[in-house]
């Protein structure tokens, strides 16, 4: 009788174990503009960007068999792309795609910036996001109609309402419509969005209110408000894609010039802070009003600014924050977006060492 017990609760366990077992797949493609050798990811975007699995390109393909529990969203990485590439090429994302059981096929032009929005085939995930992917914006919207009233497709909703993430409403609208089997399996990535939504909704209520209120009456601001503007290779870099970072805690917002005399002279403190916090969770975000490209290039470089830099010619960003002065330096929270302080000469130490 025991042994008729041991082995029922035996072949309940096996059960149970079998129903937790992840899924596989094959990812299998080409690689053009990515040195033999180099190590591709991919990265888990509905998991914190956890690295799912690795691989070496060989004569110019690749191959992944990944492990997962259910179908998820991976950006494909070159690690250490200014070392691996072939061709000169600024950043490692090659290409975004959606991870389910079968045979994936990725081709990858690493030299062309707009081959990472073309996804992957052979699967109804992929297949169905490729397609949305190849039309022009105005054939768009049916095409994602059709993918999320398709119980199939019903997961490209999470991607839709991503998309539309900085349209507050319609963004709520998207997710409404997930499948609730969907909803309950993702929704540690769903609340994460739904806080990327909240916080984008406060920033809209917040640029309506400074459009509508006289200058002098102007609240101060209480979370961040985004910018994108060109880096130091010319590419455009957003500051909510630096909060957004998984690796980064808290961000330094720093307007400063390259003509600015108390500017320069706070730069030490900067580097010491960024030297003692980076690996903690600090970045630093530096704008600069200069007019002249070559004189911000030039002050960057003399002073050893290693961190996040853009250039802010028309003092949009400056006019957003209010900066009156300069330097002006804002602390930020990336988990919420508050704007914890803003001062011109803060004593980084203090604060830092508290929060850090």
């Amino acid at each position: 009788m025991k042994k008729i017990l041991f082995l029922a609760a035996w072949a309940a366990l096996m059960a149970i174990l079998g129903s937790c077992q992840s899924e596989t797949c094959t990812v299998q493609g080409t690689v053009q503009g990515v040195s033999d050798g180099a190590t591709l990811v991919l990265q888990d975007a509905w998991n914190k960007f956890k690295v799912i699995s690795t691989t070496t390109v060989e004569n110019g393909t690749f191959e992944f068999h990944p492990r997962f529990s259910t179908p998820t969203y991976v950006y494909l990485y070159a690690k250490n792309p200014k070392d691996v590439f072939a061709n000169p090429y600024d950043g490692g994302q090659l290409k975004d795609f959606l991870l389910e059981p079968g045979t994936i096929s990725v081709q990858v032009d690493a030299g062309d910036e707009s081959d990472m929005a073309t996804g992957a085939a052979g699967t109804p995930l992929n297949e169905a996001y490729r397609k949305i992917l190849a039309v022009d914006e105005d054939e768009r919207e049916a095409l994602w109609e059709d993918a999320i009233r398709d119980e199939k497709t019903n997961l490209l909703t999470l991607i839709h309402a991503s998309g539309n993430a900085r349209n507050p409403s319609l963004a709520s609208e998207i997710l409404d419509r997930l499948s609730p089997e969907h909803a309950k399996t993702y929704r540690r990535y769903i609340s994460s969005l739904k806080k990327r939504i909240a916080r984008n909704r406060k920033e809209e209520e917040r640029r309506s209110q400074m459009e509508s209120s006289p200058e002098d009456t102007l609240p101060a601001l209480q979370y961040y408000i985004d910018m994108e503007l060109p880096g130091l290779d010319g590419k455009r870099v957003s500051l909510k894609s630096v909060l957004e970072n998984p690796a980064n805690r808290y961000v330094l917002l720093d307007f400063w010039a390259s003509w600015c005399a108390p500017c320069l002279k706070s730069i030490p403190e900067l580097k010491e802070a960024y030297a003692l916090y980076h690996d903690k969770g600090l970045e630093i975000f530096s704008v600069s009003q200069d007019s002249k490209t070559k004189d911000w290039e030039a002050a960057v470089s003399e002073n050893g600014m290693t961190w996040v830099n853009v250039l802010d010619k028309y003092r949009k960003a400056g006019k957003d924050y209010r900066v009156d002065y300069i330097p002006t330096v804002f602390l930020i929270d990336c988990k919420t977006g508050e704007i914890l302080l803003r001062d011109g000469h803060p004593d980084f130490e203090a604060i830092l060492s508290d929060l850090l």
